[in-house]
């Protein structure tokens, strides 16, 4: 058994997922046109921040890695439709439509996680705040609690 003395606290983590319709290349222009905070804002700078943060934390994936994550195993041994059903099933957070198109290359998929642990206040309001935006170029989906 363990015992803790001093200072206990709840961590969260979130995880977060930015799918680029269409191809496009994920930047933080895009990322600063969809928060639609206008520079004379007061909440600009964050914004600007949270953009920069997310472009350097994500890792673009193919249809294998995402198949690999959530399905957890051997992606050498399966089709793209077999990955991409298996997908479906066991996580069901994903249209099977967009998974299609992440493997055609018509969409591009980036992931990232952002810890409360990491004393980042960036990373802290991901963790805290549900993010889910759709727009003709982006879908960005998080998890916040």
């Amino acid at each position: 058994m363990k015992i803790r003395n001093g200072f206990v606290s709840n961590s969260s983590s979130s995880s977060f997922v930015v799918t680029m319709k269409n191809g496009k290349e994920l930047s933080k222009k895009l990322l600063l046109e969809v928060f639609d905070v206008k520079k004379t804002s007061p909440l600009y700078g964050f914004a600007n921040d949270l953009a920069k943060w997310i472009v350097n934390n994500v890792k673009e994936e193919n249809i294998e890695d995402i198949y690999n994550n959530y399905c957890g195993g051997n992606s050498k041994e399966l089709s793209t439709d077999e990955m991409i059903d298996e997908i479906v099933a066991d996580y069901g957070g994903m249209k099977k439509e967009d998974l299609q198109k992440i493997a055609s290359k018509e969409y591009r998929y980036y992931s990232g996680s952002a810890s409360n642990d990491s004393g980042d206040g960036l990373e802290s309001y991901l963790c805290e705040t549900e993010m889910n935006i759709e727009t003709d170029d982006i879908i960005i989906n998080s998890d916040g609690y």
